[in-house]
Formats: C-alpha cells, sequence, structure tokens
C-alpha cells in the first residue's frame, strides 16, 4: 500500500512535456512565446532557453517570423538546460533540434521534479530526414503539436523545409545544420520539395506530353 501510494505521489507531481514541431516559417516560435506569456500571466514561473550556437538574435531574447519576442537565456549543453529549468515551474526550450539527444534524459529528470516543458523545434532537417532530438521528446511528451507553413512555391500546405544556395536546392550531401532564416531556407509541400530537385532540363522532358 505503502508504494502504491509513494507512485501515485510521483503521478502527480511529474511535469507534463509539449512537444511543438513543424517546418520552418509554422509559427512554431510564436506558438512558445504565446505560452510563455499565458504562464507569465497567470503567475507561473517561467523560463525561455534557446541554443547558444543559434546566432540570428540576440542571446538573451527569442524573436519570432513575426516579430514577437521574450526574453530568454542562451545554453550551450543538455547540462546548461538541466541547471536553468531546475528553479522554474514551466520551461521552454526553443530549436530543440540544435540540442543533442541526450536532451532527452535532461527534460525527463526535469519532469520527474515537477518541472513543466514546452518544447519547439524542426521535427525534419532540409534532407526530410526526422531531427533525433525532436523525435526523442515527441516520443515522450504528453502532447505534441505538428503544425504546418504555406509552401513557398506553389501556396499548398507546406510539411517540409527547403535548403536554398543561390536561389537553387542544396546539395543533400551538405551540412546537415545550418543556422540561417529566409535567406537560407524555405517551407514546401512535399510535391515542391521533390519538383525543384529535378535538374531543369529532365524537369522540362518530364511534363512533355
Amino acid at each position: 500500500m505503502a508504494a502504491a501510494v509513494a507512485y501515485a505521489g510521483l503521478v502527480s507531481t511529474r511535469g507534463e512535456l509539449e512537444v511543438i514541431c513543424g517546418p520552418m516559417f509554422s509559427g512554431k516560435t510564436d506558438a512558445l512565446i504565446a505560452r510563455y506569456e499565458r504562464a507569465r500571466s497567470d503567475g507561473v514561473e517561467a523560463l525561455a532557453v534557446k541554443p547558444e550556437r543559434d546566432s540570428r538574435h540576440p542571446s538573451d531574447r527569442i524573436v519570432s517570423h513575426s516579430g514577437r519576442e521574450i526574453p530568454a537565456t542562451a545554453a550551450g549543453s543538455s547540462d546548461d538546460v538541466a541547471r536553468l529549468g531546475r528553479s522554474v515551474e514551466l520551461l521552454l526550450i526553443d530549436e530543440i533540434q540544435f540540442f543533442q539527444p541526450d536532451l532527452r534524459d535532461t527534460v525527463a529528470d526535469l519532469r520527474a521534479h515537477g518541472v513543466e516543458v514546452v518544447a519547439v523545434g524542426l521535427d525534419r532537417d532540409f534532407r526530410r530526414e526526422p531531427f533525433e532530438t525532436t523525435t526523442a521528446l515527441a516520443r515522450d511528451a504528453s502532447r505534441v503539436t505538428r503544425l504546418t507553413g504555406r509552401c513557398f512555391r506553389c501556396g499548398d500546405e507546406a510539411t517540409l523545409t527547403q535548403r536554398l544556395t543561390d536561389g537553387v536546392p542544396a546539395p543533400l550531401d551538405a551540412p546537415r545544420l545550418l543556422v540561417g532564416d529566409a535567406e537560407l531556407y524555405e517551407p514546401r509541400c512535399e510535391r515542391c520539395w521533390a519538383e525543384e530537385r529535378i535538374p531543369s532540363g529532365a524537369r522540362a522532358r518530364v511534363r512533355e506530353p
């Protein structure tokens, strides 16, 4: 009976994990910012964390493509995330694909101590391959929200991200992680992602009746 009571107490104090993922320009950071602002208005002690290697904006700010921003703390590793998360009720982590997969263990430990976690990032890279850290956290999550964007090429729903170099898709053997924004990345639907990777001459032949 005592063991059952102890287990019930552990479950009741375990923090939830929400994962918000999708391609570039799908509103992921706006969703994180909205979650942070709602928590603060409710009196919840919340902290937003971003990876140190994300140099697109000041290290003490998380900024969305819509221009909204909140204060943040930069973390260089999962150990930094663990240290920062122990002192708050709600921890929000942006751009989780830049962290190593051991972030999963860090988040599990924080949740065991009652910290609620919101983890946000890309689900797949520009090659269409899953990011291991996002996949691992989504597997453990209480709730997963997959957002979509709008394909910059045709306007349809976008579930992928295309990396561009001088206006054409980057080679699939290019480095996997490259920090950038609209100058490097655009959201794509499945059809456009594949079609624009066909050489122009071959594309013309495919379209001939």
